[in-house]
């Protein structure tokens, strides 16, 4: 993607998970990025295709976010602890009126992207329990193929925030996440990958203090 068209794809989508999409004019992400709208429609052909371009790159984000739970240099369960991080960074800045929008005006590009989002999510996690697996820390006899699914499956629902499930208050606070991973890892874990969890939880409360 050129450049100034990535700029421009950036600022639109940190706009649009703010205020929503269709809040957003055009003149609004010119005005931030401080340039003219004349400038603007050199890269971007109308709203449509910068929605589009901020859809292809949500998903872009999500899929280097995943690459978390394929990293060989870490183990299993440390994989999940650096994604707990790297959603702290982002964690209270996305609010549900972008979703609001992609399901009302643009359900084709919403239903694309989360099936996208499934097959990157499901390749994760499948990589994540064959690697717990063989260092010990999950269980032998677990279903890899059901257990991959069950968890983007749980993902996918606990956290979305159109759904009512969670509060806004309860979605943007990292308590939340350590319980949904407690739960997880009481149900694949070993005895020495307990031990793992707590070591890594420890260390993450020393981290926080």
């Amino acid at each position: 993607m050129d450049s100034k068209r990535l700029e421009i794809t950036e600022t639109a989508l940190k706009l649009f998970a703010q205020y929503g999409i269709k809040s957003v004019s055009m003149d609004d992400i010119a005005r931030e990025l401080g340039m003219s709208k004349k400038t603007l429609y050199q890269f971007i052909s109308d709203k449509n295709d910068l929605v589009e371009a901020t859809i292809n790159l949500a998903c872009s984000q999500d899929c280097e976010a995943m690459a978390i739970f394929k990293r060989k240099d870490i183990n299993a369960i440390e994989q999940f602890f650096e994604m707990k991080t790297l959603v702290e960074q982002f964690i209270g800045q996305y609010k549900p009126t972008m979703m609001y929008d992609l399901k009302k005006y643009y359900p084709a590009l919403l239903s694309d992207f989360k099936n996208k989002q499934k097959d990157v999510h499901i390749e994760a996690y499948t990589s994540n329990l064959t690697q717990g697996q063989k260092e010990g820390f999950y269980h032998d006899d677990i279903d890899i193929s059901v257990i991959a699914r069950m968890l983007f499956a749980h993902g996918a629902y606990t956290f979305d925030d159109t759904n009512g499930l969670f509060t806004a208050s309860e979605l943007n606070n990292m308590n939340l996440y350590s319980e949904v991973f407690k739960y997880h890892f009481r149900g694949v874990c070993t005895e020495k990958g307990m031990e793992e969890v707590e070591r890594l939880f420890c260390e993450d409360d020393e981290g926080n203090k």
